[in-house]
């Protein structure tokens, strides 16, 4: 267990009630999937955190740029490299759109969600999972020179070497996700917010800061740390 899940497990303790944002968003997604279910999974990379998911869907296609880390996804069997501005799919062809921290590396979001809305059958939903820049983390993280991302990440998150993007945050707050997605025709299903203080928990004085931080958050109804969202075509 890395030190982020180790403080995660700490908190759970502590607040029996939350969960992690994955934890919420792969439940999301498990909610409006059955074994006819056609899913897409935009920027599904080589994460296999979808696997219990996907092994009971229909069909589970997969698109990314990144050549490297879709050659060595072991869960998605229709593996495509590409970009979601350009999806090479027909219209209305899946039921499920997904998508897990990739909207705040899309530099062009609206015509990537036209694409999105164009493979979506009729009442199809888009799910994803995103970082808030109204949140302090976030505000934090912009703080430091995109350059030096791929080495803090493999350092404290345990990430894996060149598995960090440039960011954009183009559509990352509740206000800017609504302005790309309400023009286009979605209607929104779900916007929820969730907390996790385990970010700057570097030690057990800055746990204690953070989930503090969260109470109040959580008291005065605070941009949380990431979105998770939930849209019907």
């Amino acid at each position: 267990m890395n030190r982020q899940e180790d403080y995660r497990e700490k908190y759970r303790k502590i607040n029996c009630n939350w969960e992690d944002s994955l934890t919420k968003y792969r439940a999301i997604v498990g909610g409006c999937t059955d074994e006819k279910t056609k899913i897409l999974d935009v920027g599904c990379g080589h994460g296999d955190f979808m696997a219990p998911v996907y092994s009971r869907a229909g069909e589970v296609f997969g698109i990314d740029a990144d050549e490297r880390a879709l050659a060595i996804n072991k869960v998605i069997k229709n593996k495509v490299v590409g970009r979601v501005e350009s999806l090479p799919f027909q219209d209305n062809f899946f039921d499920l759109v997904v998508s897990a921290w990739v909207l705040e590396h899309l530099e062009n979001p609206v015509p990537a969600f036209k694409e999105i809305y164009r493979v979506l059958k009729q009442n199809g939903k888009v799910i994803f999972l995103t970082p808030n820049t109204r949140n302090y983390n976030v505000w934090l993280i912009r703080l430091i020179p995109e350059k030096w991302h791929d080495f803090i990440t493999r350092k404290i998150y345990n990430r894996q070497e060149h598995d960090t993007f440039p960011k954009f945050y183009r559509m990352n707050s509740v206000k800017k996700i609504n302005e790309v997605l309400a023009p286009q025709g979605f209607k929104k299903v779900k916007l929820i917010q969730n907390g996790d203080p385990t970010y700057i928990s570097f030690n057990g004085i800055l746990f204690k800061l953070s989930c503090f931080i969260e109470d109040i958050s959580e008291k005065f109804n605070l941009a949380k740390v990431h979105i998770i969202g939930v849209y019907e075509k």
